[in-house]
């Protein structure tokens, strides 16, 4: 049922009101006192009663409506704040989405023409086909997190769960981390920490979301740390796992740190005070995280780098 609004229920209330003041107020002066003199004095006096009460009511009312609009006010610049920075996000993550598809596609096509030239030689071939098949690789991941993020929101995204090695999903993640370190050719150190989780050696979770997770993490701290060591870390407590990847970049300027893991936060000099782009991984592990009921966030940042932890529940396949 639609609700009436203020001013006929208002209304509505006075006459209400007044109307039952005309018709009893004699008949509870009576019921009171049966005295003439004291009688003739309240009547004197019971309109004012009733202007004072009806008033009284009338202010808090009032008064109560007028807060509810101006939360609903600010309900709405609430709204309209988030719809257009919402807007702005989107407009700079489709400029960069065309960013990360356009560049890798025009290096392939800018190398498959210079195959063509037969003066090429050999060694500027093979050149040229791992030039292709890096940039190949590039476009392949980030069309496969568009279509990750778009399952993720249409609910259609899988959490397979399955029994897991800790040491075996670190060894891997060292290793893949290794092959980035190498092909970027970066003169940094990566440590793996098992701090108190030795009696885990084993989680039951979605593993390839965990190592997707952990992947885009290292290789962020990869590509905004020059120099230093890169931690992946991992320690347990009674209720979860919990990993953290802790690098000796630039760190993030604290303006940007609300905004992290927002949708659309895509663009590299709003993340990061680095250069290089962080592509949308942020965002997709946020997603995956709380797809797995765990959580990802940015535990500290200062001058000397970042740390990222990641914190999936102990389950097991009864629960």
């Amino acid at each position: 049922m639609k609700k009436l609004p203020f001013e006929y229920r208002l209304t509505f209330i006075y006459i209400i009101i007044g109307a039952l003041w005309i018709l009893f107020s004699d008949k509870l002066v009576v019921g009171f006192t049966k005295d003439a003199e004291r009688i003739r004095m309240i009547s004197t006096y019971k309109g004012w009663f009733y202007v004072l009460v009806t008033g009284i009511m009338l202010f808090y009312l009032i008064k109560k409506e007028i807060h509810r609009r101006k939360l609903l006010y600010q309900e709405l610049l609430e709204t309209k704040k988030e719809i257009v920075n919402s807007e702005r996000l989107k407009t700079a993550f489709l400029s960069n989405l065309s960013h990360y598809i356009r560049s890798p596609m025009n290096s392939i096509l800018g190398f498959v023409e210079l195959l063509q030239n037969r003066e090429t030689s050999p060694e500027n071939q093979q050149m040229f086909i791992t030039y292709i098949n890096e940039r190949s690789q590039h476009l392949l991941h980030t069309l496969n997190s568009i279509v990750e993020i778009s399952k993720i929101q249409e609910g259609l995204s899988e959490v397979r769960n399955e029994w897991f090695s800790t040491l075996e999903l670190m060894r891997s993640l060292e290793v893949t981390a290794n092959l980035d370190l190498t092909a970027k050719n970066k003169p940094l150190s990566l440590i793996l920490k098992i701090e108190n989780g030795e009696h885990d050696k084993d989680i039951y979770s979605d593993r390839m979301k965990i190592f997707n997770i952990l992947l885009n993490l290292v290789s962020n701290a990869i590509n905004f740390t020059d120099h230093g060591e890169i931690e992946i870390v991992y320690l347990s407590n009674k209720n979860a796992h919990i990993f953290k990847v802790k690098d000796a970049g630039k760190g993030i300027s604290s303006d940007k740190q609300q905004s992290l893991f927002t949708k659309f936060m895509y663009t590299s000099s709003d993340i990061h005070t680095s250069g290089e782009s962080a592509g949308l991984g942020l965002y997709l592990s946020a997603k995956w995280a709380k797809l797995l009921e765990g959580e990802l966030w940015l535990e500290e940042t200062n001058t000397k780098g970042s740390t990222f932890a990641l914190r999936v529940p102990k389950l097991s396949p009864n629960t």
